[in-house]
Parts: C-alpha cells; sequence; structure tokens
C-alpha cells in the first residue's frame, strides 16, 4: 500500500469515527419520538422516522433521511434532509420533500452544530410550527404557507390528509434493501407480549426466538411505537 493510500485509509477511518461519535452524542439527547440509525452500507446515509405528539401534526409518522456532505462534519455544508412521503409543510418542498435548513442552519460549524440540533429543529416545526417565523421570501412551500395564514380550515384539512397517509406506510418495506432500515411489525401476542409485560414490570425479559426485522411494533390505532 502506497504513502497516499494509507493516507486515504486512515482519513476514511477518523472520518468514519467521528460519525458514530455524532451519533452516539445525539443518543443521549431528548428526542422523543424521532428514531434515527446509520445505513448499514453507507455511513453518510441516515434513516429516520418521526412519531408526531402533539401539535397540528399530531399523530403523523414521517419517515426521513439524512444524508451527510462527503467531508463531514468538516465541511460548512449543512446535512440533507429528506422526507420520503409527501407532507404538507411549509418548510417542505413538495417537489422532493427536503427540508429547508437555510433559515435556521445557514451553515455548518464544526464544534457548535450537531446533527441532534438539526432533528431537534424537525421535532419543533412539526409539533410547534406556529411558533417559529418563517422566512416568507424563501418558504420550501408557499401554498402551505399561505394556505396556512389565509385558510385555516384547508390547511388543517390538507394536513390530516398527509397524516392518515403517514400511517398507512408505517408498515412499508425500504425502498432500497438495507440491514439498518429502520422497520415495524403489527403487534404479535406471541412475539411482542412478553416484552410487552416486562416493559410494564420494568424487568428485561430473555427472548429466544426474536423477528428477523427486530422487537419494535406498534399498536393498532395508536401509532405510538414500543421497543425492547
Amino acid at each position: 500500500m502506497t504513502l497516499a493510500a494509507e493516507d486515504k485509509l486512515l482519513e476514511t477511518v477518523l472520518q468514519e469515527y467521528k460519525i458514530l461519535t455524532e451519533y452516539e452524542r445525539l443518543q443521549s439527547e431528548d428526542l422523543g419520538g424521532v428514531y434515527v440509525t446509520p445505513s448499514y452500507d453507507n455511513p453518510f446515509l441516515w434513516f429516520g422516522v418521526i412519531f408526531v405528539r402533539g401539535g397540528l401534526y399530531k399523530g403523523g409518522v414521517f419517515r426521513f433521511s439524512v444524508l451527510l456532505p462527503n467531508l463531514f462534519p468538516n465541511d460548512s455544508a449543512v446535512p440533507v434532509i429528506t422526507f420520503q412521503s409527501e407532507v404538507f409543510h411549509p418548510l417542505i418542498r413538495p417537489s422532493d420533500g427536503v427540508l429547508d435548513l437555510s433559515d435556521t442552519f445557514p451553515k455548518w460549524r464544526v464544534g457548535e452544530t450537531y446533527i441532534w440540533q438539526i432533528l431537534k429543529f424537525v421535532q419543533f416545526i412539526f409539533q410547534s410550527l406556529e411558533e417559529h417565523t418563517i422566512q416568507t421570501e424563501e418558504v420550501a412551500n408557499r401554498d402551505a404557507y399561505e394556505m396556512m395564514h389565509d385558510n385555516r380550515a384547508e390547511f388543517i384539512r390538507r394536513v390530516e390528509q398527509c397524516i392518515d397517509e403517514s400511517q398507512s406506510k408505517l408498515y412499508d418495506l425500504p425502498p432500497k434493501p438495507d440491514r439498518n432500515y429502520i422497520c415495524f411489525d403489527r403487534f404479535n401476542p406471541e412475539v411482542h407480549g412478553p416484552i410487552l409485560e416486562s416493559m410494564k414490570q420494568n424487568k428485561v425479559a430473555e427472548v429466544t426466538t426474536p423477528p428477523s426485522s427486530g422487537l419494535s411494533w406498534v399498536r393498532k390505532g395508536l401509532y405510538q411505537p414500543l421497543t425492547k
């Protein structure tokens, strides 16, 4: 191996270590209802899902991806948040599902900006949309923005429509196979029952035959995740 190749390998290892450190940091933050995990095949791609627990979008279950810049975190470019299903929201572009972060995160500042802050912002714009001041000249979905202010009833109807759609796609398989894609199973008493009981009793239950997709499930009608 040449010196240049060794340097490149070391640089890649250090970069992946920094990404892992970033992921470990967000696990210690209060991100209720927000779940993310790096792709098995690509550390620069993370899969996420948010279970909205309050506000206008309460009940929504929105899947999204986090794409990190090639030089992350040593880059001023901000990670890209893209929602998989259509979300009627003033800050989400209807053409591609990309969340506009330009106002709150104009550029990435190493040592000051972290992914958990972006995920906290995602949580905030769903649960506390009306508390966020949107720059009208840069709004991603102008129809949603104007409707929110000028035709409240229609805006709420559109929001409820995308909430219903998100719930109907909760158990969809990943668009591309990936071992770390976040999947949910319908509640199975034989598999999940012992885990549920152990959670109620604050005990750890032994699982001898876990399902291939893990031990996360969602109760019918509640759309709240339960996991070991």
